[in-house]
């Protein structure tokens, strides 16, 4: 006879992102919490924040978009202006070694000219996915 019950058993690892024992976070906690920082900048459009969390040289990889902060900085100042009302809320967040997954949504009207795309006065609403590299406390 079967039994209702299910055993879960955790893989091995070394590196897991619960607090370790006293309190203190695990790199990999900190890590998403650097990811989540950057992310609510955008939403919040404070772009001065990333002189603090991302690196200098850092390469988002968008199409179009030559590597170094001030560009992202740019990229993402120009998405505020076109959707003034962005929001970027978090679906999905896991974090492995210096690397950081999330897939988040990405809502907001289209007020202003994106892309080549004049404004529509649209809502729009999707998601976006993307893999963070984080080195010395920091996007890179």
């Amino acid at each position: 006879m079967a039994s209702n019950q299910t055993t879960v058993i955790q893989p091995p690892n070394k590196q897991c992102s619960s607090p370790a024992p006293g309190g203190q976070p695990k790199p990999m906690d900190e890590n998403k919490s650097l990811v989540r920082r950057f992310i609510h900048a955008i939403e919040r459009g404070d772009f001065a924040i990333f002189d603090e969390i991302v690196s200098q040289d850092h390469n988002d990889h968008l199409a179009g978009l030559s590597p170094g902060r001030e560009n992202l900085k740019q990229y993402f100042a120009g998405a505020r202006a076109a959707f003034p009302d962005l929001e970027a809320p978090i679906i999905y967040m896991v974090a492995e070694g210096d690397k950081v997954a999330a897939l988040t949504g990405f809502r907001g009207t289209h007020k202003g000219s994106c892309g080549g795309f004049e404004a529509t006065g649209k809502q729009i609403d999707g998601t976006v996915f993307q893999l963070y590299r984080i080195e010395n406390g920091q996007l890179s």
